[in-house]
């Protein structure tokens, strides 16, 4: 059994002598070299050992039954042991533990003298360094939140459509599609359950979701689209794998890769597939382990870039049979549930996450040689927080908890932020009501306000009760306080790519920038679907002319929202056009 490694999510026994507590004073073990340790941090252990930051670590139980284990600092006398309480049946099952050690060397984890993992100390800071953009003092204009209303469920997947609904489902109940201008709601029957399932829009404006529930860590291969107009789902061809937890991208050429997740029996899938419109290609030469619902963006090269939460950051390319390639680190450790954003063409975002961090960082893959960069940090540590592109290029941060463990709703943040792309400096503004942390979600609407809705519906790993939250609340940016609105009087249906086009507007003079924002999709602390660019414009009679976005690896066919903004950076009603 000596380097047994454990593997699966399956229960498993380990003989007494094992599970028995390693003794503090005996010396340090060295695992026989013909008997590799289990990559640390392995989506597939049943025991994971993961760095968090500064000399932080915890350990992960996934198994059914309590564990004692042991871990080491390589090269000191430094060891201790942690005895692991059950994973809870939940949304993810496992319990966790966290310690902190007093050197800088690597730790190395046991179960008796068996060496499950070996986890490198990333010595990155738990906080950025000194010198970066403070927090500012929250403006006069706060913006303002709605009471809250009833939801006819817990809000885990929101999607704008393209007709200006919303639709909307849980863990549990159909779905229902909400018109935001009455909060008017109807039920809309999907075929399978699509609870924990990738979505991203297509080209034509339907929803392709992608894999579902069949319990908790185990995924189905069904796939289904959903049209607006009719407002009925279609089954498509099955994909080749059950995926739970895993993430839709939407390419240049209106194809979708939908990547990572949990299979049938509870394995992480490892192959990508892409939706090509007609059947399911397996990108066989991209295996790769990656963690659930993994942080990934078209990049402008037209490879896939994977922000996180490793770590590690990459490209796959999608041509052929597919293949990895390495981009670099981040600033901080595991951003594990933190929210990235794709706020300009190649521009990524990433806030939060970990256990538990304020930090920001971002990278410009338009570079030569992109690389992390710490920007300003957020006033309040947040896991599980939604981040939102808005008209004005700016970010908002809303909800998540400051707890350290998986979920803690008693610690939710209300405190909304903004990041402005100019400065790197968040603003604190006006609070919500309800604790929102995991399982919320964040929606961008046409008309600039921002849907806040969902979170609990699972078991928490913690035991600490998360209430199924069947409300949503409103948020309105400070830029609807700023004064009147530009207005839109005509735009196209389509656009088309490197073309110009006529937007009629009454103010033409008075507009100062125009933003395209795409329509939402988003679930567990990700939009799947949400890209922003600035577009070019020269004043015309009785508007302006627009200039279309030249590349579809800069902006994706698809469904946007177009907006006009004046001098005082405040948005028009957002208009839905279709790029093409």
């Amino acid at each position: 059994m000596l380097g047994t490694r454990l593997t699966g999510r399956t229960t498993w026994l380990l003989p007494a002598a094992l599970l028995a507590a390693c003794d503090p004073q005996s010396s340090p073990r060295t695992p026989p070299a013909e008997s590799p340790p289990a990559p640390a941090g392995a989506e597939d252990a049943a025991i994971r050992l993961e760095y968090v930051c500064g000399n932080r670590f915890v350990i992960v139980n996934a198994l059914p039954h309590s564990v004692t284990v042991a871990y080491e600092v390589r090269g000191s006398e430094e060891r201790g042991e942690r005895r692991l309480a059950p994973a809870l049946a939940g949304d993810p099952p496992f319990t966790e533990v966290e310690f902190t050690v007093l050197n800088g060397e690597a730790v190395a984890l046991y179960a008796g003298d068996s060496l499950l993992a070996v986890r490198e100390n990333g010595g990155t800071p738990c906080e950025p360094i000194a010198g970066l953009p403070a927090v500012a003092a929250a403006s006069a204009a706060a913006g303002q939140w709605s009471p809250s209303f009833s939801w006819p469920n817990v809000g885990v997947h929101l999607h704008l459509l393209r007709d200006g609904k919303v639709l909307s489902w849980g863990k549990t109940g159909d779905p229902y599609l909400w018109t935001p201008s009455t909060r008017a709601t109807s039920v809309v029957p999907s075929p399978f359950w699509a609870f924990c399932a990738g979505h991203s829009h297509l080209p034509d404006g339907r929803l392709l979701v992608a894999a579902g529930h069949i319990s908790d860590n185990h995924g189905l291969r069904d796939a289904a689209t959903f049209t607006p107009s009719t407002r009925t789902w279609a089954k498509v061809p099955s994909m080749k794998y059950g995926r739970w937890y895993p993430t839709n991208t939407t390419l240049g050429n209106g194809h979708v890769l939908v990547i990572a997740g949990a299979d049938q029996a509870g394995k992480n899938v490892q192959v990508p597939e892409v939706w090509t419109g007609r059947g399911w290609r397996a990108l066989t030469g991209a295996l790769r382990t990656l963690p659930y619902y993994p942080r990934t963006f078209l990049a402008p090269n037209g490879r896939i870039f994977y922000a996180g939460e490793q770590r590690a950051t990459l490209y796959l390319t999608t041509s052929g049979s597919g293949s990895w390639s390495t981009v670099g680190l981040r600033k901080f450790a595991g951003r594990d549930y933190g929210s990235a954003v794709m706020y300009l063409p190649g521009k990524v975002l990433y806030a939060g996450g970990g256990r538990t961090t304020r930090t920001a960082e971002v990278i410009d893959l338009n570079r030569a040689a992109p690389a992390w960069q710490w920007t300003g940090s957020m006033a309040h540590p947040r896991r599980h927080l939604n981040a939102t592109v808005l008209p004005t290029g700016e970010v908002l941060v809303t909800g998540g908890s400051s707890g350290t463990t998986f979920n803690e709703p008693s610690l939710a943040v209300r405190v909304a932020e903004i990041w402005d792309p100019e400065t790197g400096v968040w603003t604190s503004l006006a609070s919500n009501a309800v604790n929102r942390t995991y399982h919320a979600t964040s929606l961008l609407l046409p008309d600039g306000r921002v849907l806040h809705a969902g979170s609990g519906d699972a078991l928490q790993p913690t035991g600490e009760p998360a209430p199924p939250q069947r409300n949503a609340e409103l948020f309105s940016p400070p830029y609807l306080f700023k004064g009147a609105r530009p207005g839109i009087s005509s735009t196209p249906s389509s656009i088309e790519y490197g073309r110009s086009f006529f937007v009629g507007t009454p103010t033409p003079t008075g507009i100062a920038k125009v933003s395209l924002v795409a329509l939402g999709s988003v679930t567990h602390a990700f939009d799947m679907g949400q890209r922003f660019t600035w577009l070019g414009f020269t004043g015309a009679n009785g508007g302006i002319d627009v200039s279309a976005p030249a590349s579809p690896n800069g902006a994706p066919p698809g469904y946007y929202m177009l907006f006009l903004l004046n001098g005082s950076r405040v948005p028009s009603v957002g208009k839905i056009v279709r790029l093409r």
